[in-house]
């Protein structure tokens, strides 16, 4: 992943001046863009796969760096299911100023595709840069914009907006099988996530290597799942 600038552009658009600046050591002046690629590390060097790691742990931990940015118990919600203790997710509000204004929520997966080590040059699980570039599972999908949405509740917590603001941070996105998923939160805590309109993975953009934006995708519909079984003998992958 190039996140010098790909990340930067994302992290620009919600209020992290600087980062666009190219390799990473020099995108990490500041003590807040420090505190943000510091969330996004130790989020990407989680394990959050399905049959060793853990989304709980994960949510635990951006529970607490919310609180420490003054964020209390009520406003956050840690939730998981007694059959999938470890595939919990996370659900925080910031009030806003206007009552009058209906939330937005801000949803991301924190759930990455399985990694065998053996099929991966660096280790999966550690956050290494290399000639501009960032290595690890998640990098991309989806721990970046959780990390940015998730530095951006702690950023807004100084000055809240008009607008209330709500994260959902979820598991199982990468499975057929979404244990605690956003159709979960629907069914069960529709209250808890209940917004005028949502901010989810699925668009996008592309940079060029200078930076310069070359598109902007929307995302207008959704897909659907089939099942099959198959044996392949070349590396894992997506």
């Amino acid at each position: 992943m190039r996140l010098a600038k790909w990340l930067g552009g994302v992290a620009a658009a919600l209020a992290i001046p600087g980062a666009m600046i190219p390799g990473i050591a020099a995108a990490q002046d500041r003590p807040d863009q420090k505190a943000f690629f510091d969330l996004y590390k130790q989020l990407v060097e989680t394990n959050t796969s399905l049959s060793v790691g853990s989304c709980t742990q994960a949510s635990a931990q951006i529970a607490e760096r919310l609180k420490a940015a003054g964020y209390k118990d009520a406003d956050i919600t840690l939730f998981s299911v007694p059959e999938h203790p470890k595939d919990g997710g996370i659900v925080a509000v910031l009030p806003g100023t206007d009552k009058k204004l209906k939330p937005m929520l801000l949803l991301g997966h924190l759930d990455v595709v399985e990694a065998k080590r053996e099929d991966w040059t660096r280790d999966p699980f550690k956050l290494i840069e290399e000639d501009g570039f960032l290595y690890g599972r998640g990098t991309v999908d989806d721990k970046a914009m959780s990390a940015v949405w998730a530095d951006t509740l702690i950023r807004l917590k100084k000055t809240p907006p008009k607008r209330t603001i709500k994260m959902a941070l979820t598991c199982g996105e990468e499975t057929t099988f979404a244990f605690n998923g956003a159709e979960w939160l629907a069914k069960n805590k529709p209250d808890l996530i209940a917004a005028e309109f949502v901010l989810n993975e699925g668009g996008g953009g592309r940079l060029d290597s200078d930076g310069k934006r070359e598109l902007l995708a929307v995302q207008v519909g959704e897909k659907a799942a089939q099942n099959y079984t198959f044996l392949a003998t070349n590396p894992g992958g997506h």
